[in-house]
């Protein structure tokens, strides 16, 4: 029966079994289980040994009086004091409830990233590319398997975590939520974590190191959240007109649609990129969509009346999405812009089918190829995906009461978008380049243009309003300045602006055509010879 069990489940997935088999070993279970109970009765000592004794005067489980946030000790009849037994329990019950979703985080990332990276090393991550399997099974093979282990040791706290919230008087639409949220950012950390490994990162404890942070973040946000205003969930307001953040079901929906949405938006890059490692990790297509629904996610944060009196408010919304879009699309010019072979490729094929009339030419025509091909250079695709914000904000920036707001926010949108096509012309002639750490060598530099002009000014303390107002408009931030500049800075600007793109991307063309016509020729002398 076992071994009709067990080929049944090799067969369902294959790669699922494959890490089962080499994770679930009786020594990595018994340490696993032996690990677990060790950390909980840790928890269950250190909670004990805080409960009050006969001498104690004030503790926080006491029933007494509140004096200074500590509780007055009183006694029963028989000298015994009195224990508030329901708040102890809701110590251990938030206790696991931080823990446990920690670990599986964590732990699973880590593992994630560090296991993938061996595959890659050793080779057998192109062994398995060559299995018959489809990808999407090898995948969820990867992502349901690799981090049996601390799933496993989470899951032996569950009992207990069950316990304390009956205990604690939890209601039973929190206690579920807590398991909805964890296994929905386990769905997306997870497969973000192998994006990251497909990206090249190879450093588990860095990605670990990543979510610890943001955790850690997660965490005091939470906190003070709860603190400040216990019936708002993450100083969450309205999205859309919805009152997200003050009822717990549209809060958990709302977390959780994102997630699902971010998650399927990454599986749908590694499904792409795990057959074929050469392609970019987005079709073009897909980047369109996708920062389309990211720019109606963020924009349903900042979608709502503004008074006259508050304009400086939009103002600080707008910034706010320029920021949040900066990151953005340093991943989108990251996904789209192909490698260096690619567009040789691409080039050739370009040069060499000009003279062959023969095939259909609306599939050749230039147009075509840079909005939709994967190949082709990504610099029309990019603009295509700052366009899609640009045509988002500008009806709302257009409701702003007043001229000069509305000419400022207008401006903002042109000159960021002009900044971040830059960078992007910067990165694709890096990456066309024969350097073999092009790629580092890229991220370094694009990394540079955005963070260390805004770092340096920070550090010197030079005001956008002062003398230097045109130093910011060639920023990240141009925003900061536009209100305080003058119609000759703004001309100068944006004159400096589409000079450098016009040079950039004319010398990228050159490039292209140039390689093109070098490699066309090689490929006609072997065929000669």
């Amino acid at each position: 029966m076992i071994p009709n069990l067990l080929m049944t489940f090799s067969d369902w997935n294959p790669q699922f079994f494959r890490e089962v088999k080499g994770r679930l070993k009786p020594r990595n279970i018994v340490i696993t289980i032996a690990s677990s109970l060790l950390v909980q009765s840790v928890i269950l000592l250190y909670l004990w040994a805080a409960l009050p004794s006969e001498l104690t005067s004030y503790s926080r489980y006491c029933v007494g009086k509140d004096e200074y946030n500590w509780n007055k000790c009183v006694l029963d009849a028989l000298g015994n004091v009195q224990i508030n037994w329901q708040l102890w329990w809701f110590d251990l019950f938030q206790t696991l409830s931080w823990l446990m979703p920690f670990v599986v985080l964590v732990a699973g990332v880590y593992m994630l990233i560090g296991d993938l990276a061996k595959e890659e090393r050793r080779g057998t991550l192109n062994f398995i590319r060559l299995s018959p399997q489809p990808s999407r099974s090898i995948l969820m093979g990867k992502l349901l398997g690799v981090p049996l282990i601390p799933l496993l040791a989470v899951m032996l706290a569950v009992p207990l975590h069950s316990w304390a919230a009956i205990n604690a008087g939890i209601p039973l639409a929190e206690f579920a939520s807590i398991y909805l949220v964890t296994v929905a950012a386990c769905c997306f950390l997870y497969t973000a974590a192998v994006f990251y490994a497909f990206l090249g990162g190879s450093h588990g404890w860095l990605g670990a190191i990543a979510v610890w942070f943001s955790y850690t973040i997660f965490f005091q946000i939470w906190q003070s959240s709860r603190s400040v205003e216990p019936d708002r969930y993450l100083y969450l307001g309205q999205w859309y007109t919805i009152w997200i953040g003050y009822r717990l079901e549209w809060f958990v929906t709302f977390v959780v649609v994102t997630f699902a949405i971010a998650t399927f938006w990454l599986w749908q890059s590694i499904n792409r990129r795990f057959r074929n490692p050469s392609q970019v990790l987005l079709s073009k297509r897909q980047s369109y969509l996708m920062t389309l629904s990211f720019e109606l996610f963020i924009f349903g944060f900042v979608f709502r009346d503004y008074p006259e009196w508050s304009i400086r408010n939009a103002f600080f919304d707008l910034t706010g999405l320029m920021v949040v879009n900066l990151f953005w699309f340093v991943l989108i010019i990251t996904a789209l812009t192909p490698h260096r072979q690619t567009l040789l490729d691409w080039a050739r094929y370009r040069r060499d089918g000009e003279s062959k009339t023969q095939r259909k030419r609306w599939q050749r025509t230039l147009v075509r190829d840079l909005v939709w091909g994967d190949k082709s250079p990504a610099m029309v695709a990019i603009s295509l995906n700052l366009l899609i914000p640009v045509l988002l904000f500008m009806p709302w920036v257009a409701t702003w009461n007043g001229d000069n707001p509305r000419i400022a926010g207008f401006l903002s949108l042109i000159f960021s978008t002009s900044f971040l096509l830059i960078c992007a012309a910067i990165a694709q002639l890096i990456l066309f380049s024969k350097s073999r750490k092009r790629a580092l060598f890229a991220a370094g530099t694009v990394g540079a243009i955005i963070f260390l002009p805004l770092i340096s000014m920070g550090l010197l303390g030079v005001d956008p309003s002062s003398e230097t107002v045109l130093l910011w408009l060639f920023s990240a931030m141009p925003i900061a300045a536009l209100e305080y500049a003058s119609f000759t800075t703004i001309a100068i600007g944006f004159l400096a602006h589409l000079s450098v793109l016009t040079l950039l991307v004319g010398r990228q063309t050159y490039l292209l055509r140039r390689a093109g016509e070098s490699e066309l020729k090689t490929l006609m002398a072997h065929r000669t010879a």
